[in-house]
C-alpha cells in the first residue's frame, strides 16, 4: 500500500536519502573506536562539570564589560604590614609574596634556605584580615617558619575572603 499524498518521484528520493544516512552512519560506526569516544566525551562532560563548578562559566562576558565600567586595576604592592618581609624565594625585603598560595602561607627563602610556612596567630585570631584598597580587598596573613623567621602573604580580590580556619597540628 502506498500513500497517495506523495509522488513517486519523492518516495524515490527519500528512498535514496534512508539509504545513504544508514552507510554513512555505519560507517561512521565502524570508523569510531567506542571506547576513546566514550573516554573523550566522559573527560568533556568532567572538565564542563568543573568549569561550571568553580564559576569560571559565569565570567563576565566582554559585551557586559564593554558596557563602560572598568573592573578594577589589582595594585602592585599589598596593603598589609606582615610581622617581616613578605614570604618570597628572593629574600628580598620587603619582597613581594611570591612564596605564597593565595593569601595563605606556603614557604619562604631565609638564610638561603627555603623553610616551611604556616599561619601566625600572634596578632590576630586568625592570623589573617581583610583590608580595602583601590575597589578591592587585600586578604593579608601573617606567618611563622620557625626558628624566629616571620613573613607576610597577601592576595587581591574584588571581595573580602574569608581567612583560613586555624588548624592544631
Amino acid at each position: 500500500m502506498s500513500d497517495p499524498s506523495t509522488s513517486e518521484e519523492a518516495s524515490g528520493a527519500l528512498e535514496k536519502l534512508d539509504k545513504l544516512t544508514r552507510f554513512a552512519s555505519e560507517d561512521l560506526a565502524r570508523g569510531i573506536n567506542r571506547r576513546s569516544f566514550l573516554r573523550r566525551a566522559g573527560t568533556g562532560a568532567f572538565t564542563f562539570m568543573i568549569a561550571v563548578a568553580t564559576g569560571k562559566m559565569l565570567t563576565p562576558r566582554p559585551a557586559a564589560a564593554a558596557s563602560g565600567t572598568k573592573p578594577p586595576v589589582t595594585p602592585s604592592a599589598p596593603v598589609c604590614s606582615p610581622p617581616g618581609p613578605y614570604c618570597n624565594y628572593d629574600g628580598a625585603y620587603p619582597g613581594t609574596p611570591n612564596a605564597c598560595r593565595g593569601a595563605h602561607c606556603f614557604q619562604h627563602l631565609s638564610g638561603g634556605q627555603v623553610l616551611q610556612c604556616r599561619v601566625y596567630y600572634q596578632y590576630y585570631t586568625s592570623g589573617c584580615w581583610s583590608t580595602a584598597s583601590q575597589g578591592g580587598y587585600w586578604t593579608c596573613c601573617d606567618c611563622d617558619c620557625g626558628g624566629g623567621v616571620h613573613c607576610g602573604c597577601a592576595q587581591f580580590s574584588l571581595t573580602p575572603g574569608p581567612a583560613p580556619s586555624r588548624s592544631d597540628d
